[in-house]
């Protein structure tokens, strides 16, 4: 049996997802502090993409699953930048108090907000090379 391992970009992308997932548990209130206020739930949207990351993370560093999970991967980062307009154009930051990070609107200085938007555009390259990339799954 023949080993077809991962591609390097295949599995830094797998990395940064899949850690970004954890990260979605770990630490839930800080991505709960940047879903925009018209989402009803911050908690389902947190538990919801940081589900949807880990497993898609995960699923770069398999051949079997690796097609799949660069579209899925695509389909999310597309699915989540509304938030990331909201933020840029609400001056959305999340803020420490009382040991728990909340929303904080309209105190965000500097670029950081809108310089995520446009480095979407990256991101999203290189997610859909690796979906044009990987092998039709068996």
């Amino acid at each position: 049996m023949r080993m077809n391992p991962a591609p390097p970009s295949a599995i830094a992308a797998g990395i940064v997802f899949a850690g970004a997932g954890v990260a979605h548990f770990a630490k839930p209130d800080f991505f709960e502090a940047i879903v925009p206020d018209w989402f009803p739930s911050a908690a389902l949207a947190n538990r919801a993409s940081g589900a949807a990351e880990l497993l898609l993370g995960i699923g770069m560093f398999n051949a079997a699953t690796r097609k799949i999970s660069a579209l899925g991967l695509v389909v999310l980062t597309i699915a989540v930048f509304p938030a990331n307009i909201d933020a840029a154009i609400n001056k959305v930051e999340p803020k420490l108090v009382d040991g728990r990070f909340t929303r904080s609107v309209g105190t965000a200085a500097g670029p950081a907000n809108w310089i995520r938007l446009p480095v979407q555009l990256p991101v999203l390259w290189w997610l859909w090379r690796e979906f044009r990339n990987a092998a039709p799954a068996a």
